[in-house]
């Protein structure tokens, strides 16, 4: 593993939030400046082709990426885009029960307004 790489993957896996590319970049060059933004690219591409984050597609906003790459449910507020894990994944065992379908994996995304908008 590179040192970009490392420090990628060290952003993705100690943040408490599901990060766009452009913000682990711009983590990552607070600790390496020289970094290109091609090679967070590259190296997130290659984390979540090897299973060991997950890329997160969201429609008309950028993909984000998880920490934790097993099938898990997300609530994703439509008004901050502030986006959480709210579940463990059960759905998908129950698919999986319950459907003759030999399921690979899954993506559930809630929309949601988070309590800080509602307030708002």
């Amino acid at each position: 593993m590179t040192k970009q790489r490392a420090l990628i993957y060290s952003i993705v896996t100690t943040s408490q939030e599901h990060l766009s590319a452009e913000q682990i970049y711009f983590l990552a060059r607070q600790q390496m400046p020289g970094i290109a933004l091609a090679t967070v690219y590259n190296n997130l591409n290659r984390l979540s082709r090897l299973g060991l984050i997950a890329r997160i597609a969201l429609s008309g906003q950028p993909d984000r990426f998880d920490k934790n790459p097993a099938p898990h449910e997300h609530a994703l507020c439509d008004c901050c885009g502030r986006l959480d894990d709210i579940a463990d994944g059960s759905f998908f065992q129950v698919l999986q029960a319950h459907t003759q379908l030999e399921l690979t994996g899954y993506e559930l995304t809630l929309h949601h307004l988070c309590s800080h908008c509602r307030k708002g």
